[in-house]
């Protein structure tokens, strides 16, 4: 069985490029492009890591985050951001991000 990814990026370029190197490397990759379908496809498929965008429409990384980590505290979950201020890092770990 392969390790499932859910790829959460709203920049169709930079989620085809990370999804097709992940599948090249043997994951299993869910993608959506913002993060209400993000959610939906973990509550529905699960996934063994999140990799996820900040700046999303519709629903944001962090709060996808904070509604991930109320469903399951185990799961990694990375964000993948140009956000650097040290304020949004603190944020993204204080809502239980791994990595940032």
């Amino acid at each position: 069985m392969k390790n499932r990814i859910l790829l959460v990026e709203d920049d169709s370029t930079l989620l085809m490029i990370v999804s097709e190197t992940l599948q090249r490397d043997g994951f299993e990759v869910l993608t959506a492009g913002d993060g209400e379908d993000g959610l939906r496809k973990f509550t529905r498929h699960g996934a063994d890591l999140i990799i996820a965008d900040v700046m999303m429409p519709r629903m944001d990384g962090f709060e996808m985050g904070r509604r991930i980590r109320q469903l399951d505290r185990n799961v990694p979950l990375l964000f993948l951001t140009a956000k650097s201020e040290i304020d949004d890092i603190v944020e993204g770990f204080e809502l239980g991000g791994n990595d940032y």
